[in-house]
């Protein structure tokens, strides 16, 4: 008689570990994770396995009270949406210094949609400057739609607007509307062209090159980067300061552990000298 054994997939309620994905049915012996040894009160999940594929990191370093990296992404100990917090936050949902994720908020936010500062992301909202598909800023805007201040856009609103549809009080493009404005159909406002050829080096000129073209963009974009790049900077700084931190006081650690050395020589606290300066009673 022959018989077969289909092996089955794991069912849904079979315990596993969180960290490692080993499998726990039987182990009744060790209190510890025998793949990744974390203990088993940490990590003993149950349920399907995809809602554990995620990942989860946080760093020992801190600085003003919060992780220098945080990331969260993905499902992951009963959360869906990973919520990242830190000085650089990474997640599903992130929230820090440097944000970056599906939706960011940070005084540098990137990702689909972001809310900051300075914003990048399909929809972003920034303080001072935001480019994205949508952009909204008190300051620079760039996009397909570009809302702000200064904006810059396929279609642009704003105080000063820059665009091939473009409305605002300042406003020159294909089709502009406005108190001062600059269009192809020639019309043309003195104080437009005061104000535009003062903003050149920003917004470009109604007939420059391709490079002026993307002035405007470059100037949004190095407004993200440049500050990001400051803070990730910084924190690279203060996780090296901390493992240097941490390497003295190891150092420090074994060295108090260490017994003092005992002198053998004439006069010495320790043993008694021999040979023939040694007193003889």
């Amino acid at each position: 008689m022959t018989t077969t054994t289909t092996l089955q997939p794991n069912a849904p309620a079979d315990p596993y570990c969180g960290n490692c994905g080993y499998t726990l049915t039987g182990l009744t012996d060790s209190s510890k994770c025998p793949e990744c040894g974390r203990p088993i009160v940490e990590v003993l999940t149950r349920g399907p396995r995809y809602l554990e594929a995620g990942k989860r990191y946080r760093s020992a370093t801190t600085l003003f009270g919060l992780p220098v990296i945080d990331i969260a992404i993905g499902p992951k100990h009963g959360e869906l949406r990973g919520r990242a917090r830190g000085i650089i936050a990474i997640g599903d949902i992130a929230t820090g210094w440097l944000a970056i994720g599906g939706f960011a908020r940070g005084i540098v936010a990137i990702g689909g949609f972001a809310l900051g500062v300075f914003a990048l992301g399909g929809g972003s909202v920034g303080l001072l400057s935001a480019m994205g598909g949508m952009a909204m800023s008190l300051g620079l805007a760039v996009g397909g739609l570009a809302i702000g201040g200064i904006a810059s856009g396929g279609l642009a609103i704003g105080w000063i607007a820059n665009g091939g549809l473009a409305i605002g009080f300042f406003a020159r493009g294909g089709e502009a509307h406005g108190v001062h404005i600059i269009n192809r159909s020639g019309a043309t406002s003195t104080k437009a062209v005061q104000m535009f050829g003062f903003l050149t080096w920003l917004v470009g000129s109604a007939r420059g090159n391709v490079v002026r073209a993307f002035q405007a963009p470059f100037y949004a974009l190095a407004s993200v980067l440049a500050p990001g790049a400051l803070i990730a900077l910084l924190a690279a700084l203060a996780t090296r300061n901390k493992s240097q931190t941490d390497q003295a006081s190891s150092a420090t650690s074994a060295n108090a552990g260490r017994p003092a050395p005992v002198r053998s020589g004439p006069g010495s606290q320790g043993t008694p000298a021999q040979g023939p300066t040694a007193l003889r009673p």
